[in-house]
């Protein structure tokens, strides 16, 4: 079975904890999991809107379910900006659900396959 998660990926300065620590500092939110990527490019694209109000964000920066080469544009960032309070990264990735037992299996045969694959090769 598979899921779409959508994350955003805050960057961004804060005061540090402990004199050693620069400060920079990361925090990453769960907007949700969906069944369908077009349900995560829609949910996505409604965070970057909000987004928009506290950071520059493009018009164009935006998910889209055909991008360039015909995949879909699974980022959307505003990393490419100067003088930001704060950079974020919303991604939307692919989870798989599968059974622990089975992968095992079709890892071990993959290993077998690849073996006799270069096997054939050296020959």
């Amino acid at each position: 079975m598979k899921k779409e998660l959508l994350t955003i990926e805050f960057r961004y300065n804060d005061k540090p904890k402990n004199p050693d620590f620069s400060g920079y500092t990361t925090k990453t939110i769960t907007i949700g999991i969906f069944d369908t990527l077009d349900e995560a490019i829609k949910a996505g694209n409604e965070a970057v809107k909000e987004l928009a109000k506290s950071f520059e964000v493009r018009q164009d920066d935006k998910f889209q379910l055909i991008y360039l080469d015909g995949y879909p544009n699974r980022l959307v960032s505003n990393c490419c900006y100067s003088g930001q309070k704060a950079t974020f990264y919303a991604k939307i990735k692919t989870l798989d659900f599968c059974d622990l037992p089975s992968t095992v299996s079709d890892i071990l045969e993959a290993n077998e396959r690849y073996k006799s694959y270069k096997l054939s090769e050296d020959k």
